[in-house]
């Protein structure tokens, strides 16, 4: 199927009326989700990306890891990569798909599929954060507990 047509096909069962195809390039809002769709051309495939969020701080550590391991064979990304955009520093899910093989209904699906891909996976950095947090404030309380005691614990023997 044609670019331009798949798109107003798929933005009309979301209910859009009017979108912009010409540049090759647009978005839409779907499930609160911001979903980016950019044609290429010289491979005939359209590529989507939703954007999940930040990294959390510690994204090289075990956060980085888990994601790294969802994006071998795709296991834990449903035929989707996990990567990170080079302006924003942003996370998205991305996935290709070959316009030959795509119809309205069956494009629609796959977006949707994709969609809750990026949303099992927001979470996952939700909660890779909430950890962060709840470790940064563990460790400013324990700061301010070693503070209290740092002129020695009286008369309790330091071990």
């Amino acid at each position: 199927m044609e670019y331009n047509e798949l798109m107003r096909g798929f933005a009309a069962k979301f209910g859009v009326a009017d979108i912009e195809t010409d540049n090759g390039a647009t978005a839409l809002e779907i499930d609160g989700m911001s979903v980016g769709f950019l044609h290429a051309p010289e491979a005939d495939e359209l590529m989507v990306v939703v954007e999940i969020g930040f990294p959390p701080p510690d994204a090289n550590g075990p956060f980085g890891s888990i994601m790294l391991k969802a994006n071998y064979l795709y296991n834990g990304t449903n035929g989707a990569v996990i990567c990170q955009n080079p302006e924003t520093g942003a996370y998205a899910v991305m996935r290709s798909y070959p316009l030959a093989q795509l119809d309205v209904e069956a494009f629609a699906q796959a977006v949707e599929a994709l969609v809750n891909t990026a949303e099992r996976w927001k979470d996952v950095i939700s909660l890779a954060r909430a950890v962060e947090d709840e470790k940064d404030e563990k460790d400013a309380s324990a700061s301010e507990d070693g503070d209290r005691f740092a002129g020695g614990l009286g008369g309790f023997m330091q071990v």
